[in-house]
């Protein structure tokens, strides 16, 4: 009789689903009471693809999100609450593994009525390139948004001013409170110069901007549009800069709309 050969088996492994992990809330979450809109603001979280705002009129709740396309940005536009009312305010990140929990401490909201002259913002467009255009003012950061090209020398300038809002998606028109003017500033032209000027507008613009005068998201643009054919654009008076190379115009932005300023060194 032979003898037996203890053996010892491999133990069992077992298979475990990945951890999921919920994105923390996101904090430092703002709102401003501004003209026809609230604008609520946060610090991104690191990992989110998309964010969703919550709203209720009371501070206890109950919330519910506010439809939309997709929200890459930490600012949004509330332009459907009712002007004179208050609301409380959300946010949750989201990320491909689902959303994460909304923030434990909602700030109040009132959206301010819109006064006898359309509210007011400043766009700040570099000539030189050496920085992205800047928006400020009642409208900023989730309403009116820009881009801007330019030659090596600054003797030609292309601006696109566009207002849309996120949750004002398949609406062919706003509301006359989010309508705006845009003072759009040249700076780092050459000094004491003319420069002839020229604007397309279109008062019927994607809430996206991602076609129309080919204003892709915050950092391409190109002076045709959806087919590759150039927009008309309607020559302007020309525009003289002054000592420090700066030059400014006033244009009405409607909601949804948008504005195709070119400059041209005569």
């Amino acid at each position: 009789m032979s003898p037996r050969i203890a053996t010892q088996r491999a133990p069992r492994r077992t298979s475990h689903p990945p951890q999921v992990v919920a994105l923390p809330p996101p904090a430092g979450l703002r709102a401003e009471d501004r003209t026809g809109h609230v604008l609520l603001t946060w610090e991104p979280v690191p990992g989110a693809c998309d964010y969703t705002v919550h709203r209720s009129p009371f501070a206890e709740g109950p919330y519910e999100p506010l439809s939309g396309p997709p929200l890459p940005h930490s600012a949004y536009a509330d332009t459907w609450a009712e002007p004179g009312r208050g609301y409380w305010y959300k946010v949750a990140a989201l990320s491909d593994d689902g959303p994460g929990a909304p923030t434990p401490t909602p700030v109040p909201g009132c959206v301010k009525a819109r006064g006898i002259a359309l509210a007011t913002v400043t766009v700040t467009v570099d000539a030189t390139g050496t920085a992205p255009p800047h928006v400020t003012g009642d409208g900023a950061q989730a309403l009116v948004r820009a881009v801007a090209s330019h030659t090596d020398d600054g003797s030609h300038v292309h601006v696109v001013v566009w207002n849309t809002a996120a949750d004002r998606t398949g609406t062919s028109s706003g509301s006359p409170a989010l309508d705006r003017t845009a003072v759009v500033r040249v700076t780092g032209l050459a000094p004491d110069a003319s420069y002839a000027a020229s604007l397309h507008r279109s008062d019927t613009v994607a809430t996206d901007a991602a076609t129309t005068c080919g204003a892709l998201g915050d950092t391409r643009l190109t002076a045709r549009g959806a087919l590759g054919t150039p927009l008309p654009h309607e020559p302007l008076p020309p525009l003289t800069s002054t000592p420090d190379g700066t030059a400014s115009l006033s244009l009405d932005v409607p909601l949804s709309g948008l504005r195709s300023l070119h400059l041209s060194r005569v």
